[in-house]
């Protein structure tokens, strides 16, 4: 009863937060009548306080206010939409997401202060989202310091118009209902020839929710725009390039100033999460094109053949690991955002939340809206 009070309270100071947006109120009185709610807890699905969802919001529309003033460049990867996009602290790193890269990739030539600002955001928004895949937590290296071990499956076989930017708002408070995960649908294995028919069944089965789709769309613009530098790492690695743009989105949020391994920031720092101290040579200003490398070769993807469609979502998953299988739930790490996956998740610190429900956008769904678009082929 508490927690659904203190969660009313802040959909209920939906105006305050609102404010933020072309004609902001004072930031100063935004922090006041933050200072004065209660936190939110883990348990009701809003981890962090609101406060911290108005200095984050307040630093998103400052740096937009900036990037503006100086006249830079716009960016392909700009939100285009004008519709009112709800924020809250669970749905805020979706929002963030597509806003902080075009930030980024404007700032990035003229003002390289500002795309490092925005990139540490985005780092930070991502380690909220982001759990440690299964590979890191209890992969070995072999003896050589070379390809990661995944595990009891094993390592996969060798074979300029202006875009004006939406307001931030909340929704108005209203009944909270929250209902379980959908019923169990996978298949409790780990064995490769057992899942590759649920695999090609799912994903021909697999359809973009419509309140994601113009998110789950966004992640094609991205794919897109920067196609030519995975590209490069795939021609290293022999990892196609859509698979390096999946992993990319989902273990670094897009970001190109941090480690493609798990997002961490910045590039001039060895990684500090698991797996840390990566790369193990690294002398900046080495590039994110060669930390891709080191991340594609740890992970054992680098050199392989069979890359269809069935092995391409088996290895995403085993990378990831298969602890949803264990709960019956279809991956979100493959099927967010699509009609196959509706909640359930391992949060940040290992535990299972049923009611918890991803914010990033499923590399299956990546992958399908790519090949929808003609961008890639997938046998």
């Amino acid at each position: 009863m508490k927690a659904e009070l203190n969660r009313r309270t802040l959909l209920g100071s939906a105006a305050a937060i609102a404010a933020l947006g072309p004609s902001a109120a004072s930031a100063q009185s935004l922090r006041d009548i933050a200072a004065r709610l209660p936190q939110i807890g883990q348990q009701i699905g809003l981890p962090g306080s609101v406060n911290e969802l108005v200095q984050t919001v307040e630093s998103i529309v400052g740096m937009e206010r900036e990037a503006q003033a100086l006249r830079l460049p716009l960016s392909l990867l700009s939100v285009a939409s004008t519709r009112q996009l709800p924020v809250d602290q669970a749905s805020l790193y979706r929002l963030a997401l597509p806003r902080l890269v075009a930030l980024i990739d404007r700032a990035e030539t003229h003002r390289p202060a500002l795309a490092e600002q925005a990139g540490a955001l985005l780092a930070r928004l991502h380690s909220g989202q982001h759990d440690v895949p299964q590979a890191w937590q209890s992969g070995t290296m072999d003896a050589s310091g070379g390809a990661l071990q995944l595990g009891d499956i094993g390592t996969p076989e060798v074979d300029d118009a202006r875009i004006d930017l939406p307001p931030l708002s909340l929704p108005e408070p209203g009944p909270i209902i929250l209902q379980p995960s959908s019923p169990p649908t996978t298949i409790r294995s780990h064995n490769f020839d057992r899942l590759q028919g649920e695999y090609a069944e799912l994903y021909a089965l697999a359809r973009l929710l419509p309140d994601r789709e113009d998110e789950a769309r966004w992640h094609l613009t991205m794919m897109r725009g920067s196609r030519a530098r995975y590209e490069a790492v795939s021609r290293v690695t022999n990892v196609p390039w859509y698979f390096v743009a999946a992993v990319h989105g989902l273990e670094a949020s897009f970001n190109f100033r941090g480690h493609l391994h798990n997002g961490d920031f910045p590039l001039t720092a060895r990684t500090r999460q698991v797996p840390a101290g990566r790369p193990a040579t690294w002398l900046p200003p080495s590039g994110w094109e060669a930390s891709a490398i080191d991340a594609l070769r740890l992970m054992g993807f680098a050199g392989q053949s069979d890359w269809s469609l069935t092995r391409t979502l088996y290895r995403l998953e085993a990378y990831n690991g298969f602890g949803y299988r264990t709960r019956g739930v279809p991956t979100p790490y493959l099927w967010s955002f699509t009609d196959q996956y509706d909640r359930g998740k391992f949060i940040a610190d290992g535990r299972w939340n049923p009611l918890a429900r991803s914010q990033q956008c499923g590399a299956a769904a990546m992958l399908k809206i790519a090949q929808e678009a003609g961008e890639i082929q997938l046998a």
